[in-house]
């Protein structure tokens, strides 16, 4: 019953980053110069990414601010507080202003090498530092829930609040992620490959992202792919919504390994790493008359596979990482053979959890340890956090998805121009309708 028991005393709510900051009366579209330049005037991109170590994209905060400053200047004028979307709930609980580090780190206004709200960003565009609120650790206690809100709950004791984490940070404890030697690959909806980090930071340039982790005095680099889970999903609607996704992968064992010479690339929301471009568009390459429906299939779950892989890539050169094993989660570890091409694909063992709860059960083990049942996330971890048997990788086809991986990276750069073509043919004729 402990777990249980934490998970009514956690109110450190994990949740979407990279998600609506302010309510806005407007459709949400007008941000794409802010990634290429900013603004005029003010902070280019390569001197925000210096302090936040992160690249200017229009999901993060700040460029969420800007819009509302310049689209909605009477919104702006009355906004006295900022919150982000898991910060509210727990202000609403137990009245006080916070937010963690690991939600900080994702905002473009938070200085990544100290610590510390930039207020060098602050300054440039205008944002006073009282409307944000100050910066907590994922396992600090942060107050009890307020009489007002436990009567209504039907609470009788007093519920202690930790401030929590973001949703990736949460998923990364709720995995294990807690040492150098362990990584994440999660394919949900968009696809995530995630690892611990130590200080003094890795610059990686802005390859990567590059956030607070959800343990004290640790960060986590993590390499994102718009598309992954999502993919399959499109490809199963469009050509065989009959059938189930076991059905669907059944057979895709029998094909080999590169689809006899089919890539799929899997673009079909845009990319993120290591490319970030709204125009790219997915593809298949090489079709030819032997190649069946299975052969698609496993184009697909390969080309996803191999789109964490050039993530993993950027850890190794940058950081000079290494894994003893990678924890799959999300729908790429419910599927063997899919298990075992990850395992192939990142040449590293792969295991998956026996009970995958996902950001929940990290936000629960970190109230466990803010509670001071556990005195570190390793103790924690072990108590918590039980995986299946290590999928090991196959030497050769190690070798094969080496040789299929160089192949792969030269599809982005055929087709780059090809893509932009095609979206602005598209917007001219969406415009003569």
């Amino acid at each position: 019953m402990t777990i249980l028991k934490v998970i009514v005393l956690v109110v450190g709510i994990p949740f979407l980053t990279f998600t609506y900051l302010i309510f806005l009366k407007k459709q949400y579209y007008l941000i794409n110069g802010f990634e290429s330049a900013c603004k005029t005037g003010r902070k280019t991109a390569a001197e925000i990414l210096s302090i936040t170590k992160n690249t200017v994209l229009k999901g993060f905060t700040l460029p969420k601010i800007v819009w509302v400053q310049e689209n909605e200047p009477e919104i702006w004028a009355e906004v006295k507080h900022i919150l982000l979307p898991k910060d509210y709930p727990r202000f609403w609980l137990e009245g006080k202003l916070n937010i963690d580090y690991s939600d900080g780190a994702s905002t473009l206004l938070f200085d990544m090498d100290n610590k510390v709200w930039s207020q060098e960003i602050l300054n440039v565009f205008n944002v006073s530092r009282d409307v944000l609120p100050d910066l907590v650790e994922s396992v600090e206690y942060v107050g009890d829930i307020k009489e007002e809100s436990a009567n209504r709950f039907g609470f009788s004791q007093t519920v202690k609040v930790f401030a929590g984490g973001a949703d990736n940070a949460c998923s990364a404890v709720g995995s294990g992620i807690v040492g150098d030697d362990i990584a994440m690959a999660s394919i949900g909806t968009s696809g995530v490959f995630l690892a611990s980090e130590n200080r003094p930071l890795k610059d990686y340039h802005g390859q990567l992202h590059l956030f607070h982790h959800a343990m004290p005095n640790s960060d986590y680099s993590m390499g994102v792919t718009l598309a992954a889970g999502s993919n399959l999903d499109w490809h199963k609607r469009t050509f065989a919504p009959e059938k189930s996704y076991d059905e669907l992968l059944d057979n895709v064992g029998d094909i080999s390994i590169g689809a006899d010479g089919l890539l799929f690339t899997p673009y079909i929301v845009r990319k993120r790493t290591p490319y970030i471009d709204s125009n790219i568009r997915g593809s298949f390459v090489g079709i030819d008359t032997s190649h069946t429906a299975d052969h698609f299939t496993r184009a697909v779950i390969e080309g996803i596979t191999l789109s964490l892989k050039e993530s993993q890539k950027i850890m190794e050169n940058v950081a000079g990482k290494s894994f003893s094993r990678i924890v799959s989660v999300g729908g790429g570890a419910k599927s063997k053979i899919w298990q075992q091409t990850q395992a192939d694909v990142f040449a590293t063992p792969v295991v998956t959890l026996k009970a995958e709860e996902g950001p929940g059960l990290g936000a629960a083990m970190i109230a466990a340890i803010g509670l001071g049942w556990f005195e570190t996330f390793e103790s924690c971890t072990k108590a918590f956090v039980d995986y299946t048997e290590r999928i090991y990788l196959i030497e050769c086809n190690v070798l094969k998805y080496k040789e299929l991986l160089k192949i792969y990276k030269d599809i982005y750069p055929s087709t780059k121009n090809i893509s932009s073509k095609l979206v602005n043919f598209s917007k001219a004729e969406d415009s003569s309708l």
